[in-house]
């Protein structure tokens, strides 16, 4: 049996983890996977009918990994589909509305394709479509009642497909964008089960949004080498409208939803460290700028009648689903949020770069803290964001500050920013990183600790060479992930990761200063300070043969009294293994390895 029982608020904020974020067909609910403290990822269902979402924690028998994903009905039963290798399990949970009563869980069937993806239904429709990708390339289409029932196939097509923008209220046309031979527009028949290409969209033309009710759409064509938004009617005519000031919005701009009249479209648009959302009048190509907290929002969002709802997070809130107010009415977060239970505050501060500013997200205060991380972002075509991480709050937590630059490499600072690392990686932004470490130690003084060093991903890499460039600016360091060398990552990686370091550079050799070449395995004997490497067994990004290397060749350069290396690989993780997990043990095991650098223990 499965129970459902009241998210505990009193827990304290600095541990909880929410992913898997999804909203019902018709917005009356919302799921998300949660963990609270060291707890095991449960189920959370959200009521989104009053002002201030409120939610559930929904446990099952065996407990959730980071591979369920829950996909919640309109009348606030679950559909959960657990993911494992070749294998995706289907199951229906029904919730008791009494807090602390059972909830019937009931198997619905097992697919068998390399993966499966979910398009929640309409009023008129199903609950969820299910989207198999079969090895052979093909795809099936399951229709989920909401009930406890099997998934009855709808529609078999010969390529795989993504997207999904319901047409029509009665949910009986479903775009859907094609990956292979090309890609395009399709329009899948629910009742026939056929594909046929749309109506009205020009060939370029792609469909991103719909509001089915009013047959108002919002579609993205590349212009003059440029994506511009289209604003276009189901049933005109002619070509799409393109309104300038809706085109004209600086920033990383992302389409959330359309109102159900069709006129207000919002947009999530990033700039800098932070995220905006902006209302969109499409009648009159008037902007308004909605009144939220600092944060980020994640790329999704649900317009209904009873208004627009949002996943907002902030460094001291985790995300929360939450509404959207009219102007001038101030916003009501989930009840987590609005409690006055709050983590770890941060800040954004500039500092001093090698060849200019650099901006960073900040807890705590570095000059004075007995210990201070220097957190490096992965990517490198990222940044940190003004969110919640639960990482840098057990960090702040535990008196340790946190500074997270957005060093030259990093997304969000416009293109010359970005672009500094194209071929150069390992190269300006490890002078930023360098330069910061310099004026970090500097500002605390001889009598404090030096500063700690963390990445992730392409930032474990670029850690690692911070600490060979200069391994006494450093006390220890923590890595997530790193690969060996562009190079070597070239050699090891899928086809997908290929392309990417052939777009960013990331096969450009660096060997004209006094480090030379950026190849990790040449550079070990210089790494000569504290060291946890982290990787999960089954990366499929970075593989876990490079963190395998390392240690060999660390082990063998011979390591001082205290400098030792610790190697943690995480059975079954993948490339995110501190939040796959699901009790947070890798989490821990990074904050106990910082927390130890006062006493020199680990």
């Amino acid at each position: 049996m499965s129970s459902i029982v009241t998210a505990e608020r009193k827990n304290d904020l600095r541990d909880v983890t929410r992913i898997n974020f999804r909203f019902s067909g018709q917005g009356r609910y919302a799921a998300c996977l949660t963990r609270l403290g060291r707890d095991r990822l449960t189920a959370e269902l959200w009521d989104l009918a009053d002002a201030r979402p409120l939610p559930r924690l929904v446990r099952t028998r065996a407990g959730e990994t980071s591979l369920t994903m829950p996909v919640p009905t309109d009348v606030g039963a679950l559909l959960l589909c657990r993911f494992g290798l070749g294998e995706h399990r289907l199951s229906l949970v029904a919730p008791s509305p009494y807090a602390g009563e059972d909830a019937e869980e009931h198997e619905l069937g097992v697919l068998r394709g390399n993966g499966v993806r979910f398009v929640v239904g309409t009023a008129g429709g199903a609950a969820a479509l299910a989207f198999e990708a079969c090895a052979d390339g093909r795809t099936t289409v399951w229709r989920l009642s909401g009930r406890a029932e099997q998934p009855e196939p709808i529609a078999e097509f010969p390529y795989l497909v993504k997207g999904g923008v319901w047409l029509d209220e009665a949910g009986r046309h479903l775009a859907l964008t094609t990956v292979k031979p090309a890609s395009g527009t399709v329009v899948l028949d629910t009742s026939r089960g056929s594909l046929a290409p749309p109506a009205r969209l020009a060939r370029d033309e792609h469909l991103l949004l719909a509001a089915p009710g009013a047959g108002s759409l919002i579609t993205v064509a590349q212009c003059d080498g440029a994506y511009r938004l289209g604003v276009r009617h189901r049933d005109a005519e002619g070509p799409a409208c393109f309104p300038d000031r809706l085109n004209a919005i600086e920033g990383a701009v992302t389409p959330l939803a359309l109102d159900p009249m069709g006129r207000r479209l919002a947009l999530m648009v990033t700039r800098r460290t932070r995220a905006h959302l902006l209302l969109h009048d499409l009648v009159h190509d008037t902007v308004t700028e909605a009144d939220l907290p600092p944060g980020m929002l994640y790329p999704a969002a649900h317009w209904s009648t009873a208004g627009l709802h949002v996943i907002h997070t902030a460094p001291d809130s985790p995300p929360a689903f939450v509404r959207v107010p009219e102007p001038s009415v101030p916003p009501v977060p989930a009840g987590d949020v609005g409690s006055g239970v709050r983590g770890e505050p941060a800040r954004v501060r500039s500092y001093q770069g090698a060849a200019g500013s650099i901006e960073a997200i900040v807890y705590g205060t570095p000059e004075t803290s007995p210990q201070v991380v220097l957190a490096l972002h992965g990517g490198p075509e990222s940044a940190w964001q003004f969110a919640y991480d639960p990482l840098f709050q057990r960090l702040a937590a535990a008196g340790i500050a946190v500074v997270a630059p957005n060093q030259r490499g990093s997304t969000g600072y416009g293109a010359a920013h970005r672009d500094a690392i194209r071929d150069a990686w390992g190269g300006p932004d490890l002078a930023d990183i360098l330069h910061l470490g310099r004026a970090l130690a500097a500002a605390r003084g001889p009598e404090r600790p030096r500063p700690m060093l963390y990445g992730v991903s392409y930032g474990a890499f670029l850690a690692l060479l911070a600490a060979a460039a200069e391994t006494d600016l450093w006390s220890r360091a923590a890595v997530v992930a790193p690969f060996l060398s562009g190079q070597a990552l070239s050699q090891d990686g899928s086809a997908a990761v290929r392309a990417l370091l052939d777009r960013l550079g990331g096969r450009a050799e660096l060997a004209d200063d006094a480090l030379g070449s950026r190849d990790l395995l040449r550079l070990a004997d210089r790494i000569r300070l504290p060291l946890l490497i982290v990787h999960g067994q089954e990366d499929p990004i970075i593989p876990v043969t490079h963190s395998r290397r390392l240690y060999d060749r660390l082990r063998e350069s011979g390591r001082r009294v205290g400098a030792e290396v610790t190697y943690l690989e995480v059975p079954g993780g993948g490339h995110d293994p501190l939040h796959e997990t699901s009790d947070g043990a890798v989490l821990d095991r990074i904050v106990r390895f910082f927390d130890s650098g006062s006493s020199g223990g680990l």
